[in-house]
């Protein structure tokens, strides 16, 4: 009885892992709608090549996200997504580069984050040409480090940084050498917190269900009915049979 209650727990709470994950991939959806008309606006009229295109999203997060009346200490564990900080108008380099980061993807250009560390901490953007070169993009205004579009290769002639990562130099992570990975698909995960938490409870969703699935199959070869099928039958006895 036991057993069966816990297996029926495990499917209750997948199903509810599931329900969550879509209802944070519905928001998701409304957050994307949201990126896109802004940069469908953003980019009308803009002439379509790719320099055009990333110089007119990174000037239009430079003008419209600034460091002003904006409490670090109040921000969300995942950051505020790119449609939050548009419609706030608030945010430091980290939400200046999620915000470019979301609007060159909706435009179709390979973009992700770079965290830069030395003298400086900084966050900037790194976008992908179609021949493979890699240009720095730095969407923030408080300050901006990083002007014009610049090759990832230059980055060394800036004295206020030492060392560039994919990823966060967490204390874990301090012993990295400068690393550029190449996210893909993940950029897009990275950068938007529902739907990070929706991939989450779709994960976690299927782990219990297989789980559920599995106490099942087991409960079921345990039960008495099961072992009478096997066990139940025995052969008569000499004196039965005469």
């Amino acid at each position: 009885m036991t057993r069966r209650l816990s297996a029926s727990a495990l499917a209750g709470l997948a199903l509810a892992l599931l329900a969550a994950g879509a209802l944070q991939m519905r928001e998701q959806r409304r957050q994307d709608e949201y990126v896109r008309a802004v940069t469908r606006e953003v980019l009308a009229g803009v002439p379509d090549d790719f320099d055009s295109k990333v110089i007119a999203l990174r000037d239009y997060v430079r003008a419209h996200v600034r460091n002003v009346e904006f409490w670090r200490l109040s921000r969300p564990f995942l950051r505020d997504t790119a449609a939050d900080t548009l419609r706030t108008g608030k945010g430091r380099c980290g939400e200046a580069s999620r915000v470019f980061v979301n609007m060159a993807l909706a435009a179709g250009i390979d973009a992700q984050r770079l965290y830069l560390e030395g003298e400086k901490s900084h966050v900037v953007s790194v976008v992908g040409r179609s021949d493979g070169s890699r240009l720095i993009v730095d969407s923030a205004t408080d300050p901006t480090y990083f002007p014009d579009l610049e090759p990832l290769a230059a980055f060394s002639t800036h004295k206020e940084f030492e060392t560039y990562s994919t990823w966060r130099r967490t204390r874990a992570l301090r012993r990295l050498p400068p690393n550029f990975v190449s996210l893909g698909p993940l950029a897009y995960l990275f950068e938007n917190p529902h739907a990070l938490l929706a991939g989450l409870c779709f994960l976690a969703s299927a782990s219990l269900l297989a789980l559920a699935a599995y106490a099942a199959r087991v409960l079921r070869r345990r039960s008495p009915r099961a072992a009478g099928k096997v066990f139940g039958v025995s052969a008569p006895l000499k004196g039965d049979a005469a």
